[in-house]
């Protein structure tokens, strides 16, 4: 069996040999291959490790386990920097949203970057944004992609129906109001 994982690993680099590389040059490639499917296994360990921590097991020391002290976070509608401001925003939500469950539904690795899409499902039971606690279970989808430095999280970007969530928790969207001049 492990002869045959050798050869199906080998076959897709025989063209690139054709043209003079020795066994020298396959071994080389072949284990460069193997060194980069090790790091981005490793990344998407941390990145569910992330998850898992901070939104099923709601653990706010995972943030300073996984993620960067200059951290960057670019949402839809806002940023962060640094890992005080992360913690803070991160408190909030905690605080607004209980019995929360994340499922990642896709994870993607290539280098040093990680994409999720992941569904958070909660139940609102604080003060979120000014809005009072509804009672309601909210459900909000992400796209999420994740830069990482020495297994540790540095840069997150993420796309959130943020629009969803306000809907969910009783906000209406309609015209504004026109202006007078």
């Amino acid at each position: 069996m492990r002869r045959a994982t050798a050869v199906l690993l080998v076959i897709p680099l025989f063209p690139l040999c054709l043209s003079g590389c020795s066994a020298q040059d396959l071994q080389e490639q072949l284990s460069e291959m193997r060194t980069q499917a090790a790091i981005e296994a490793e990344n998407k360990a941390v990145v569910q490790r992330y998850w898992d921590g901070k939104w099923n097991e709601r653990r706010p020391e995972t943030l300073d386990e996984l993620q960067t002290p200059d951290v960057v976070y670019h949402g839809t509608s806002w940023s962060m920097e640094g890992i005080e401001e992360y913690r803070q925003v991160y408190n909030a939500f905690r605080s607004a949203f209980h019995d929360s469950q994340l499922e990642v539904e896709e994870m993607v690795a290539e280098g040093d970057r990680v994409m999720t899409r992941v569904t958070l499902r909660a139940v609102h039971e604080g003060e979120f944004a000014g809005i009072p606690p509804t009672g309601s279970e909210i459900t909000i989808h992400a796209f999420t992609v994740f830069r990482l430095v020495d297994g540790k999280i540095a840069e997150e970007w993420e796309i959130v129906d943020e629009l969803g969530l306000m809907e969910q928790l009783g906000m209406e969207l309609g015209p504004g109001e026109p202006e007078v001049d």
